[in-house]
Formats: C-alpha cells, structure tokens, sequence
C-alpha cells in the first residue's frame, strides 16, 4: 500500500476466488465481470485510522 510517502507491506495475503476467462482478460471485462462476481468476497479493510493511527508522512 502507498500512503503519502510511506510504502507499507501487508503480511499474510490468501486468495479467496478465482476467475478465469478463456479469451483472456481486457480492463472493460475485469470492471464488468470480475468485479461484480468478487464483491461478495471482498473484505473492509476499515478506516486506514484504525490501523495508522498518525498523519500520513
């Protein structure tokens, strides 16, 4: 993540779905397909407050 000009790693990434799409993706069909079909699994990272809880550098 970026957050004013600090760069912060996350630890522990897994994935929770997949999609595939035989002819590839394209940025339309990631927003128009993809998206749609993963917003059920994706997770509320909250406010960045509750995890920085300083101003941005």
């Amino acid at each position: 993540a970026v957050r004013g000009n600090e760069v912060v790693l996350f630890d522990q990434p897994r994935p929770v779905k997949s999609l595939a799409r035989l002819e590839g993706w394209t940025p339309e069909s990631l927003l128009d397909q993809a998206l749609p079909t993963m917003k059920a699994n994706f997770f509320d990272m909250g406010a960045s407050a509750s995890v920085f809880p300083y101003d941005p550098v």
